[in-house]
């Protein structure tokens, strides 16, 4: 890597640590590009010209907050348990990272802002999809998901369960109730755990 790659990273890094601060203290809306490029030490320009725009600044901020849990769930995957057991796990894991979401990476305030909620369910969504393919082939392979349904039926299926996680009021429901969309996510309503 020459001097000009380096300075460029370098400046990539210090925006991206910028706007991560800013927008999880007050939330994406409130936060403008001059404040961050202020706060990076670089110029407006510089971030339009790395990032193109503010909600792809945002996306890259938050994917770094995805990372995690991706890796995670693809050590999920590695493991050496039965298919159902890895959903299982799964699910909590993803239940987790809702409430960690909404408490650790950003203040409440921040957490408020419709802006900023949307592109990181958007961010998530595409994260998540490799990983849930891969569950999905997984669990046909190991003939505990009907292998005549689509890939994308299922993934279909899979973010509409987990869209009751990103409702508004989700957080406040209790542990009986969080476990409950759980348990109908894996066995339905006339499906009994075995």
């Amino acid at each position: 890597m020459n001097g000009y790659q380096r300075r460029t990273e370098a400046k990539k890094k210090a925006i991206i640590s910028a706007a991560r601060e800013l927008f999880t203290e007050r939330g994406l809306t409130d936060v403008g590009v001059g404040e961050i490029a202020a706060k990076a030490h670089v110029s407006p320009v510089s971030i339009y010209n790395y990032f193109g725009d503010k909600n792809t600044l945002a996306t890259e901020v938050l994917i770094g907050f995805l990372d995690k849990t991706i890796k995670e769930y693809e050590e999920i995957l590695d493991r050496d348990i039965p298919f159902p057991e890895k959903l299982k796990i799964v699910m909590v894991k993803k239940q987790e990272a809702v409430i960690e979401a909404g408490r650790s990476h950003f203040s409440e305030y921040a957490w408020g802002d419709n802006a900023l909620q949307k592109i990181y369910w958007e961010a998530a969504a595409a994260k998540s999809a490799q990983i849930y393919l891969k569950f999905i082939e997984l669990g046909k392979k190991e003939g505990l998901l009907d292998e005549h349904i689509p890939d994308q039926a299922i993934l279909k299926y899979l973010y509409s369960s987990m869209s009751i996680m990103q409702e508004d009021d989700y957080l406040k429901t209790s542990s009986e109730y969080k476990l409950g969309i759980i348990h109908l996510f894996l066995y339905g309503l006339l499906g009994k755990e075995s």
